[in-house]
């Protein structure tokens, strides 16, 4: 099978690590392309040497030399990812023979008036570019948004919850090995957000938690790491110092091997105000970390409350500082929500069995 898979852009996102692995596992058995639009490439290296890799930069022309790719390579399956890609990979899909697939990752791009007009123009996308179109939603949040506001019939809507491999690649592992590890105080409670600093990860709200449990004394017990980088980093940063709390937040930037600081954390956090699904959390889980997330679309499809996680309300600052005192307090409480987290990712999201159900999908006649 030939396959081309369009995606915005192959930094270090869950799209992306999800796409990433997605790829590895198809090149096996297929011909696989990737055209990836802005040019954020962290993950170009991981990915297996066989795949054709196209950069195609946002343009006025883009559509036009998308279509003409396609043309040439004329595939069986074309798959787009994230907004930017869903748009102009649908668009120049139409008419061409090939089957195309649309995975939807979120439910909002900004969560604002201009999400309207998006939603807009998939509809018409969805009727009139592409009408055999299939969309796979990574939770159920996600595939009642594809029906109830894209209104994509049901017979063209599929679920497949996010997934990523049992194990890290034996290159991973070796490039593990061989780095600098992450410097940490083991006698503290480190905690870890691990993503994009927008507004759709709300940190402002962890940091405000924070605050608050260094009034409330725990200021000696633990130490928050936050990897990722963003638009709001630099007001992140100044808002840190101007609560107080910058001697006990590190902000790490991005990081390429981010199974470094998983390593090292006792508790992660994802204080979201809109989620697709959250691959961070099986990051999370695969380490063996116990999580707190919001409690909100895709995380509370992930997490049982207090059972192999814990959920708080989103933006609520003091609700999440109570969450993580807990856990600060409650070490044996903290190892048994990892436990079950980990117990939790592996009998239900393995990469492997994601690829054999896509598979089918693409292999499925409508």
């Amino acid at each position: 099978m030939k396959i081309i898979h369009v995606i915005t852009a192959f930094g270090i996102g869950g799209a992306e690590k999800l796409l990433l692995d997605i790829i590895n596992i198809q090149i096996k058995t297929n011909e696989v392309h990737l055209i990836y639009l802005k040019k954020i490439d962290d993950l170009i290296p991981l990915l297996d040497k066989r795949v054709k890799v196209k950069n195609l930069e946002l343009s006025l022309f883009l559509a036009k030399k998308m279509r003409s790719y396609f043309k040439s390579v004329n595939p069986d399956i074309i798959h787009t990812h994230l907004g930017h890609a869903d748009l102009i990979g649908i668009w120049s899909s139409r008419n061409l023979k090939s089957r195309v697939f649309c995975t939807m990752h979120n439910i909002y791009f900004q969560r604002n008036l201009l999400d309207s007009v998006f939603f807009k123009i998939y509809k018409f996308l969805f009727f009139n570019a592409a009408k055999n179109i299939q969309v796979v939603s990574i939770s159920k949040s996600v595939e009642q948004h594809v029906i109830n506001t894209l209104k994509l019939p049901q017979n063209q809507s599929h679920l497949l919850y996010n997934a990523i491999p049992a194990t890290l690649s034996a290159q991973r592992q070796n490039e593990l090995r061989m780095s600098k590890p992450v410097i940490v105080d083991k006698q503290k409670v480190n905690l870890l957000f691990v993503g994009r600093l927008t507004k759709q990860k709300s940190v402002d709200t962890l940091l405000k938690s924070i605050k608050v449990l260094k009034d409330n004394g725990y200021g000696n017990s633990f130490e928050l790491l936050i990897v990722g980088d963003g638009v709001l980093r630099t007001s992140l940063e100044k808002m840190a110092v101007q609560l107080g709390i910058n001697n006990l937040v590190r902000f790490e930037g991005e990081q390429s091997l981010v199974e470094n600081y998983y390593n090292v954390a006792d508790v992660f956090i994802l204080p979201s105000i809109w989620e697709g699904f959250g691959i961070v959390v099986l990051e999370a889980f695969r380490a063996n970390v116990a999580v707190i997330a919001s409690n909100l679309e895709g995380p509370s499809e992930l997490i049982n409350n207090n059972v192999n996680g814990i959920l708080f309300e989103p933006t609520n600052y003091l609700e999440l500082s109570d969450k993580i005192s807990t856990l600060i307090k409650d070490s044996n409480f903290r190892q048994q929500l990892a436990n079950e987290g980990y117990q939790t990712f592996s009998k239900k999201f393995q990469i492997d069995i994601y690829v054999q159900e896509l598979t089918k999908l693409y292999e499925r006649r409508h």
